[in-house]
């Protein structure tokens, strides 16, 4: 699988809708592809975008070839509404993470506490009455 990684920072006046707009391809990317595209918290006008490619490097290679005039059009249609992009990468993944699974007798012991402090809060309401 190919990550693929893009930093871009929008121009003046253009908003992250005008992006995707223009971002978004005609005809599909022609290879398994899942893309998240996310504003920085830091600069409203810096877009990351993140590919996951389902492909080998070979693969990716012989896409982008038949996919060139396509993709060109569709990269000049984004130079119009990004000013720059000062990341452009396209790693290997190697490994995924994930957190460790909450094991049951721990989800259980959330629910135990979840119910009494329910019964507890009830017991009060109905107290006070």
């Amino acid at each position: 699988m190919i990550v693929s990684v893009f930093v871009r920072r929008l121009r003046e006046g253009c908003s992250f809708a005008d992006f995707l707009r223009e971002w978004e391809a005609d005809v599909g990317f022609g290879v398994p592809t899942r893309v998240f595209n996310a504003v920085s918290l830091e600069d409203s006008r810096e877009v990351i975008s993140i590919g996951f490619v389902g492909v080998t490097p070979a693969e990716l290679e012989e896409g982008l070839a038949a996919a060139r005039d396509s993709e060109q059009v569709r990269h000049d249609r984004i130079d119009t509404v990004i000013e720059s992009t000062t990341l452009r990468a396209m790693p290997t993944l190697r490994s995924v993470s994930a957190p460790p699974p909450v094991s049951r007798s721990r989800r259980a012991r959330t629910s135990r506490a979840a119910r009494v402090k329910v019964r507890a809060t009830r017991a009060r309401k109905k107290k006070s009455r």
